[in-house]
C-alpha cells in the first residue's frame, strides 16, 4: 500500500513539475523593438539580443517613472557605452513643452548625465554593452501629475547616415 501511495505521489510531483516552465537565468535574452526596465541581469541579455539584430530602435519604457537625476546604474552603463564608442546621448524636453518651466533643472541634468556618464566610462565594459556601439541614445522627458521631470522611455537608434 506504502509503495502505490508512493509511486501516486511521485507521479503527481512529476506532473507539476512539467506544468510550468522555469526561467533560465543563462539562456540567450530575447529580440524586442520594445521592452520595459526590469533592474535584472535578463534585462542586460533582452537588450544586448535587440540591440545585435536589425532593430532600427530599440525602445525602453518603465513601469516607475525615474527622475532624469536617478537613471539607474544598469541603464547608466549602457549609456556610457554609447558615449565611449562614439555615439550621442540626447536629452528630449517633455513632448509639446518648448522652454524648461525651470531652466536650472535642464542644466543640472545635463550636469548629473555627464558626470555620471565620465565616471562610468572609466570602468570596464563587460562584452554585452558591445552592442550598444553604432548607436545613439534618446532620453525622451514627461512631466508627471506633480510637473516633475521624469524619462517616459530611452530609445536606441541607429544614427542616420
Amino acid at each position: 500500500m506504502h509503495k502505490l501511495i508512493f509511486t501516486i505521489c511521485c507521479f503527481i510531483l512529476s506532473l507539476i513539475g512539467c506544468a510550468s516552465k522555469p526561467i533560465n537565468l543563462f539562456e540567450p535574452g530575447q529580440s524586442k523593438p520594445k521592452m520595459e526596465f526590469i533592474d535584472i541581469s535578463k534585462f542586460d541579455r533582452d537588450l544586448s539580443t535587440s540591440l545585435s539584430d536589425k532593430h532600427d530602435s530599440v525602445e525602453v519604457a518603465f513601469y516607475d517613472k525615474v527622475s532624469p537625476n536617478s537613471v539607474p546604474d544598469r541603464l547608466q552603463k549602457w549609456l556610457s557605452s554609447i558615449e565611449k564608442t562614439g555615439g550621442k546621448v540626447e536629452v528630449r524636453r517633455p513632448e509639446g513643452e518648448f522652454a524648461s518651466k525651470d531652466p536650472f533643472a535642464l542644466l543640472s541634468l545635463a550636469g548629473t548625465l555627464f558626470s555620471t556618464l565620465k565616471s562610468l566610462a572609466a570602468k570596464p565594459f563587460e562584452q554585452d554593452y558591445e552592442t550598444a556601439k553604432g548607436r545613439n541614445a534618446i532620453i525622451q522627458l514627461e512631466r508627471n501629475k506633480n510637473g516633475e521631470a521624469v524619462i517616459s522611455k530611452i530609445t536606441f537608434v541607429k544614427p542616420e547616415k
